[in-house]
């Protein structure tokens, strides 16, 4: 469990390791196959004490360097990482996923402290936010990573979620892109339209500095 850089967390925790997707943009492939060798879907069962160790409030993506429902990752291993979020509910918990249409855990068996997003680079992976909200029920909080924003195409990237984050590709090897600002003007004129917070990374050069933060508890928890 480690302190991050990335500006919309406090902490990555990573139980589960490796993904099968193959997206050419993937760092955390990259990552592994540097320092592992590898990046074979692999359960850590000595990481599930590392969040009890954080006392303050956090909050929590745990999946940056796997895909919870790609193929390979087992159903008793999401289990065991449900379990710790309910144990430490003091933090908020983000999962993060390209497979919506694989979810098939229940909205009651997801923990109340986590919120569900997908991954949406372009036009043509919109239907992902439909099948997540299909797949886990109204109940469970939402959100939407619109990263890396590979193209100028702004249509239904907005769904009524809980949260929606923009950020862009800044480099695998030698390949960088930067979405239009008029892209990321709509992206943020559809958020404001419908009530939904909305997270710029720095990453994007957005000239207005927009950080907004879902509401991370439900009245009465």
């Amino acid at each position: 469990m480690n302190k991050t850089k990335i500006d919309w967390c406090d902490y990555t925790w990573n139980p589960i390791t490796g993904c099968l997707n193959g997206c050419s943009y993937c760092y955390a492939r990259r990552i592994s196959n540097r320092f592992v060798g590898h990046f074979k879907p692999t359960f850590h069962k000595d990481r599930l004490e590392q969040p009890f160790k954080v006392k303050k409030p956090s909050l929590i993506f745990a999946d940056s360097m796997s895909d919870f429902w790609g193929k390979g990752v087992r159903r008793d291993w999401r289990d065991e990482v449900y379990n710790v979020m309910n144990q430490t509910r003091q933090h908020t918990y983000f999962l993060l996923t390209k497979q919506p249409q694989k979810i098939t855990d229940m909205h009651y068996e997801i923990p109340s402290n986590c919120f569900i997003g997908v991954s949406v680079t372009c036009f043509d992976d919109r239907w992902r936010v439909a099948k997540l909200i299909t797949n886990t029920g109204k109940k469970v909080k939402h959100f939407v990573s619109i990263e890396p924003l590979l193209d100028n195409t702004v249509s239904d990237y907005v769904y009524l979620v809980d949260w929606v984050i923009v950020g862009c590709l800044t480099g695998i090897g030698s390949k960088k892109y930067k979405p239009k600002k008029e892209t990321i003007d709509e992206i943020v004129s559809n958020c404001k339209r419908l009530g939904i917070p909305v997270f710029i990374k720095g990453n994007c050069g957005y000239p207005e500095q927009i950080q907004e933060y879902p509401k991370l508890k439900d009245k009465g928890e």
